[in-house]
């Protein structure tokens, strides 16, 4: 019973490992970028992509971990979010035949 739960836990937060690991190298790619301020980065910035991406392997650079794992928890707390407020029924409004009565 507690191996289907591990694994249903896994399966259901592996496209968050998956993103998390993408935008991580978004971080190193922003991180590689020639330049020292934001407007130079950005036009250097697809040269910062290439580099990052010539491997599978995540960067272990702090700030490229966290830069992945932020977004992958921003994510994980929207879809939470949306699925918590995704009722058919509208908030604070009755519903049903209790709006029918005396």
């Amino acid at each position: 019973m507690r191996d289907i739960n591990i694994k249903k836990l896994l399966l259901l937060n592996l496209p968050y490992l998956f993103i998390g690991l993408y935008a991580g190298k978004i971080g190193q790619a922003w991180r590689l970028a020639a330049g020292d301020n934001a407007s130079v980065k950005l036009l250097h910035l697809a040269e910062g992509f290439g580099a990052a991406f010539q491997s599978f392997l995540p960067s272990f650079y702090l700030a490229d971990l966290l830069v992945g794992l932020v977004c992958a928890l921003f994510l994980r707390l929207a879809v939470a979010i949306h699925s918590q407020n995704s009722k058919k029924f509208r908030k604070g409004v009755e519903y049903g035949s209790a709006r029918w009565s005396a």
